[in-house]
């Protein structure tokens, strides 16, 4: 198979992560001769890592101060958000390698001989994270040879800045009667018994029990209308799915995604 349906954490490796991960995400990209990146995969990308990167450039600027925003980070920490937290880390490592090449000389040439580290700091990771943060989305759509399967109720927006904030709304669909998705997936019942069936044998995690709920809902109420939350509880469920018979899912979560896959006699790999 030379062919690749893209996963979100690809994309996330490829444009927002520093290398050594984001070069091995465009090589394993540039090993197929066809890459098809879902729009399902842009709408969790903006919902997920990119609005988590966001969300620590906007502690920066709305603290202006580099240790106040650490501390936030460390008290985010303590929540169930562990996410948020983790991408929030990697995009605060992400900006050090940017600016390990900084000085005292820039800081002096800039800021004058009362220069503040701290404030120093927080305006140097901001503007990073901001560059990083527009340029990922703006490649968004040029990292793979396609991009396939629209939503047409999910509107794809630039993020914008208001009084100096990231802002990323909207990160969700804007549903009318049903998801868009509903036709198609209920067409399937089978296919969606098989894949609440193996993911009622994984291990139990959040992710894997709103996955089954989300399933189980089409299952027994095929002719109710299918609600956002249910397309966004899909998750992973999603791929394997509508990934086409003649590709394999490119992945860096092999560990949930190959069960999906293989359930629906399809195969997923990793960069």
């Amino acid at each position: 198979m030379n062919k690749a349906f893209v996963d979100t954490t690809i994309i996330t490796d490829a444009l927002l992560k520093e290398r050594p991960t984001s070069k091995s995400a465009i090589d394993a990209l540039n090993r197929f001769q066809a890459t098809k990146l879902p729009v399902y995969a842009i709408k969790e990308f903006k919902a997920g890592p990119l609005k988590n990167f966001s969300w620590f450039h906007n502690k920066l600027a709305l603290l202006g101060s580099y240790t106040a925003s650490l501390e936030a980070l460390q008290r985010m920490a303590l929540t169930p958000k562990r996410y948020t937290t983790a991408t929030a880390i990697e995009a605060l490592m992400g900006a050090s390698v940017r600016l390990k090449n900084s000085n005292q000389d820039s800081l002096v040439q800039k800021y004058g001989q009362v220069a503040n580290i701290d404030k120093f700091l927080c305006d140097q990771y901001r503007l990073t994270l901001k560059a990083k943060i527009i340029k990922a989305w703006r490649y968004r759509r040029r990292i793979t040879t396609n991009v396939v399967c629209p939503l047409s109720c999910y509107k794809e927006m630039d993020p914008y800045v208001r009084n100096r904030l990231i802002m990323l709304d909207p990160t969700r669909c804007k549903v009318q009667t049903e998801c868009c998705l509903a036709p198609e997936l209920k067409k399937r019942l089978a296919d969606l018994v098989k894949l609440r069936n193996v993911i009622l044998k994984q291990s139990k995690s959040r992710e894997n029990e709103r996955r089954a709920r989300a399933l189980r809902e089409l299952i027994r109420k095929p002719k109710a209308p299918m609600s956002e939350k249910i397309c966004r509880d899909l998750g992973d469920a999603y791929f394997a799915l509508f990934a086409p018979q003649d590709s394999v899912i490119l992945t860096t979560n092999a560990k949930d995604h190959k069960v999906l896959a293989e359930a629906l006699g399809k195969k997923a790999e990793t960069p």
